[in-house]
C-alpha cells in the first residue's frame, strides 16, 4: 500500500541543538496547517556517539503531529525537505521508494568553516539527493552566510532557491522577560551545546564574560568540564549549568543581557540560539559578522567592547527597555512560524488529488520488523531479563527474537517470544577457538534469516564469535548494553566497543562506587536510568500477593534468594542464616529457586515454615515480602532498593562476576540496605538477622529507599531500539563496501 504526504522531513532526529529545534517547529506549524507530514530518521556521518531522538521530534510523533516513516514504505510526497547536507553526503545504505513533486536540501551550514575548510562536497550532497529521491534538487540555505559559501557555479541538477529558509520560532513559547531595569550587578548569559568551539578563544573570554563578581554574574546553559579543559580554572562568579533541552525560556528570563561570542575556527551558519534570546526581548551583543542576520535586533562589537556596551544600557535605562521592544519586534516580523504556511505555499505545487489532514484517514502501518536480543550469561538470569523489559516495552511493529547462553530461556519462551539457545564453551568443554568458529556460523544464519533492523547484545564478554557474524552485516544496528561495576580484568572488552553503532550503560544506584574501566567511558555512551524488569507500581498487591503465594497474614515473610550457586558456593551461609530466619516461631523462610538451578539439584528443607518455590520474574510477588536476603547482582539489587524492600545483600564475590560487594557497600552506607559477605560474616549471622528482623531497622531502609526518584531505563532503551529499527544509513560508504 503507497501512502501520500504533503511534506516529508528527511533529518538526523539525533541533532541536539538548533537544527533539530528549527525541525520541531516547521513540523508543528505545518501540522497545524492541516497538512500531512511525515519524519524520515537518518543515522548521518557527523554524530559519532549514541545520542538518542532529539525530545522535540520525539513529542511531535508521540502526538500523532507526523507519521514515523519506514525506509521500506512506498510514498509520494508533494515536498521533500532534506535538513542538512551532511546527511545524504554519503549515499543510502538502502533503496528508498519515495517519490516527490520537489525535492529540497536545507543547508543549515556553511560550506567552509571560519577557517577555510570545506564541511560538506555539494556535488555529492546534489548526486546523492538526486538518486535516492529521483529528482532535481532545490538548495536552501537558511541565512545569507550559507548562501555566500556556496559556489556561483552549482552542481547539475541542482537550482538555489530564491529565499533563505530561515529559522523559525513559535512565541507562544517564548514569553517575553520579565522587564526589569538593569543594575549592577548585571547577569550576562548565554547557551548553546556542549562544544569548545561555540566558545571564544582564552585571550577574548574574559572580555566577553569578565571575571568581577562585584558587577557581573555570567549564567552559561550547556557548559561543562569542557571548558576547564579550555580555559584552565574558571573564575567563581560563573554558574555553569548542564546542557538541557528544556526551561531554556526559563534560564533567559534570569538574564539582562545576552553576550555570545565563538571561536573564529566555527562559522555560525544562523545562530538559532540567538533568535531564542532575541525572542525573550534580551539585549544581546554579538560579533559584527552578525550584522547579517540580525541587523538593528542586536548590538555589535568586539569582546573588549562588552563591558563598555553593557555599561552604556545600565546608565540609560530608556535605551534598554527600546532595544528590548526592538529585539523581539524583529522576532515576530521574520520569524514567527505563523509565516511558515506561507512559505511552503510559495515552494509546493498545488496536489493532483487532496491529502487527507494530518490525524485523520488511514496511513499504512509500518513494515513489521525483528529485533535480535543476543546475550550471554551463564549464571543467572540478569542479562536475559534485562532485555525481556526491554522487550515487552516495543510497540507491535517489532518482533523481539532470542538468542541467549543463558539455560534461562524458558523465561522468554514462557512469555511467548521465539528463543535460541547457543550453548557456552565451557557447558560443552570445547575450545574457545573453535566455539566461536561455531558460534559465528550460528549467528550469520540466524541474521540471514530473520533479518532483523536491530541487534541488541547484552553482556560484559563480547566474543569474537558475536563480532565476526556481525562483521557479515554492516546495515543492521547494532547495539551492546553493559552494566557498570566492571572489575579491572574485564578492561579487554572495552577495545570490541567500535564494533557497535551503540553502547548502552544502565544506571546504577552505587555509580559512585564504580571506578572501574567503563567509568572513564561514560561520554562515549548512551546512559539511562536502573533498568527493572518490572516498575515497583506493577507488583501485586500485598493481600493478593500472599494469597497466590499462600502465605498466612501475621507472619513475617524473609524471601531468600542467594542465586543458582554455579560459580560461588553459598550453601554454608545458606544454611547458617535460614537457621536464623526460622529459629523465631513468627517468620516464614521464602527460599526463591533460580530458573537455572538443575533440577535435580532440590533445596535442603528446613523445616515446616522453610518454602521452596521457583518465581520468575519474583518482583511481581515482592509486596508479599517483610525481608529479604539476596545476592547483588544488578537486577536482584536493583529491585530490592526501588521496590522499597529492607534486604540483607550478600554479593557473589566469583571473579567473573562484576562487583557486587560495591553495590552492598552502597546501600549499607546510605542506609537502604545491608552487607553480609561470605567470607567474613559467616560467623554474625545471627546478629544480620536480628538487624534484619527489627521493625525499626527496617521501616528507616524503606524510607531511605522510597526517597530515590527513579524512571524506568528500560522505556529508554526501547524507545532507541525502535528509533533505530526505522533508520537510514548514510553513516558509512556503501561505494567502498568492497574494501570492509
Amino acid at each position: 500500500m503507497s501512502a501520500a504526504l504533503d511534506v516529508l522531513f528527511v533529518a538526523d532526529v539525533r541533532f541536539e541543538g538548533g537544527t533539530s529545534t528549527a525541525l520541531a517547529v516547521e513540523i508543528r506549524t505545518a501540522a497545524r496547517a492541516g497538512l500531512r507530514t511525515g519524519l524520515l530518521a537518518i543515522k548521518g556521518p557527523l554524530l559519532g556517539l549514541p545520542f538518542p531522538m532529539h525530545p522535540d521530534l520525539r513529542r511531535l510523533i508521540d502526538e500523532g503531529l507526523t507519521e514515523r516513516i519506514d525506509p521500506d514504505m512506498r510514498l509520494h510526497a508533494r515536498l521533500v525537505l532534506i535538513h542538512h547536507p551532511t546527511i545524504i553526503e554519503n549515499r543510502p545504505t538502502r533503496p528508498l521508494s519515495i517519490t516527490s513533486d520537489k525535492l529540497l536540501v536545507v543547508l543549515h551550514h556553511p560550506m567552509y568553516d571560519g577557517c577555510g575548510r570545506r564541511q560538506y562536497d555539494l556535488d555529492r550532497v546534489v548526486a546523492h539527493a538526486c538518486d535516492a529521491f529521483g529528482s532535481d534538487v532545490f538548495l536552501a540555505p537558511v541565512s545569507a552566510v550559507v548562501r555566500d559559501s556556496l559556489p556561483q557555479r552549482l552542481p547539475p541538477y541542482a537550482h538555489m532557491l530564491e529565499e533563505d529558509w530561515g529559522n523559525l520560532i513559535d512565541l507562544d513559547d517564548w514569553a517575553a522577560k520579565p522587564a526589569r531595569q538593569p543594575a549592577y550587578p548585571v547577569v550576562i548569559g548565554r547557551h548553546s551545546r556542549p562544544d569548545p568551539l561555540k566558545w571564544p578563544t582564552a585571550e577574548e573570554v574574559l572580555l566577553a564574560y569578565p571575571a568581577d563578581g562585584a558587577r557581573f554574574r555570567v549564567r552559561a546553559l550547556g557548559a561543562d568540564a569542557f571548558l576547564a579543559e579550555k580555559y584552565g580554572t574558571i573564575p567563581p562568579n560563573w554558574e555553569l549549568v548542564p546542557f538541557t533541552w528544556d526551561d531554556v525560556p526559563a534560564f533567559l528570563g534570569t538574564l539582562d543581557f545576552y553576550v555570545y561570542f565563538h571561536d573564529p575556527a566555527w562559522s555560525e551558519a544562523f545562530g538559532r540560539t540567538i533568535l531564542e534570546a532575541l525572542a525573550t526581548g534580551l539585549v544581546v551583543i554579538l560579533p559584527p559578522h552578525f550584522a547579517l542576520l540580525f541587523g538593528k535586533a542586536a548590538v555589535y562589537g568586539e569582546p573588549a567592547d562588552v563591558e563598555r556596551l553593557i555599561d552604556g544600557f545600565v546608565r540609560d535605562p530608556e535605551r534598554y527597555r527600546s532595544q528590548s521592544e526592538q529585539a523581539r519586534r524583529f522576532v515576530e516580523n521574520n520569524h514567527d512560524a505563523a509565516i511558515y504556511a506561507d512559505r511552503l505555499a510559495r515552494i509546493m505545487a498545488a496536489p493532483d488529488k487532496a491529502v487527507a489532514p494530518q490525524g485523520g484517514g488511514l496511513f499504512p502501518a509500518l513494515p513489521q520488523r525483528n529485533v535480535l536480543f543476543a546475550s550471554s550469561n551463564g549464571i543467572g538470569v540478569g542479562h536475559l531479563a534485562q532485555q525481556l523489559a526491554v522487550a515487552q516495552r516495543l510497540p507491535p511493529g517489532l518482533t523481539p527474537v532470542f538468542a541467549t547462553m543463558s539455560y534461562s530461556m524458558k523465561a522468554a519462551v514462557q512469555q511467548g517470544y521465539q528463543a535460541h539457545f547457543l550453548p557456552h564453551h565451557r557447558i560443552l568443554d570445547a575450545d574457545p577457538e573453535d566455539w566461536n568458529t561455531c558460534l559465528a556460523e550460528e549467528l550469520f544464519e540466524l541474521i540471514a534469516h530473520l533479518r532483523p533492523a536491530v541487534f541488541a547484545y547484552d553482556a560484559t564478554a563480547v566474543f569474537e564469535g558475536v563480532t565476526r557474524a556481525l562483521g557479515a552485516f554492516p546495515d543492521i544496528f547494532k547495539i551492546w548494553v553493559r552494566r557498570p561495576l566492571w572489575r579491572e580484568s574485564h578492561r579487554v572488552f572495552l577495545d570490541f566497543s567500535d564494533r557497535f553503532d551503540a553502547v548502552i550503560e544502565p544506571g546504577e544506584l552505587a555509580e559512585t562506587f564504580d571506578h572501574g574501566p567503563t567509568a572513564a567511558c561514560r561520554k562515549e555512551t548512551f546512559l539511562v536510568p536502573s533498568v527493572l524488569h518490572l516498575d515497583p507500581a506493577e507488583r501485586m498487591a500485598r493481600q493478593s500477593a500472599r494469597a497466590a503465594l499462600d502465605l498466612p497474614e501475621g507472619m513475617t515473610v524473609v524471601a531468600v534468594q542467594l542465586g543458582s550457586g554455579a560459580n560461588f558456593d553459598m550453601r554454608d551461609l545458606r544454611n547458617a542464616l535460614l537457621a536464623e530466619v526460622l529459629r523465631r516461631p513468627d517468620t516464614i523462610a521464602l527460599e526463591i529457586r533460580s530458573p537455572i538451578t538443575p533440577e535435580a539439584a532440590g533445596l535442603e528443607r528446613l523445616g515446616e515454615r522453610h518454602r521452596v518455590v521457583e518465581l520468575f520474574p519474583s518482583f511481581r510477588f515482592s509486596n508479599a515480602f517483610d525481608a529479604a536476603i539476596t545476592a547483588a547482582g544488578y537486577n536482584t539489587f536493583h529491585e530490592q532498593v526501588l521496590g522499597a524492600i529492607p534486604t540483607l545483600f550478600v554479593p557473589n564475590e566469583a571473579d567473573e562476576m562484576d562487583l557486587q560487594a560495591s553495590r552492598a557497600r552502597w546501600a549499607e552506607l546510605t542506609g537502604r540496605g545491608w552487607l553480609m559477605r561470605r567470607d567474613y560474616d559467616l560467623g554474625f549471622a545471627a546478629a544480620h538477622v536480628e538487624r534484619l528482623l527489627d521493625p525499626v531497622e527496617r521501616e528507616n531502609v524503606v524510607r531511605r529507599c522510597r526517597s530515590i526518584a527513579w524512571t524506568n531505563g528500560a522505556r529508554d532503551i526501547a524507545r532507541y531500539v525502535e528509533d533505530h529499527a526505522r533508520i537510514v544509513r548514510t553513516d558509512w560508504d556503501i561505494t567502498k563496501l568492497g574494501s570492509l
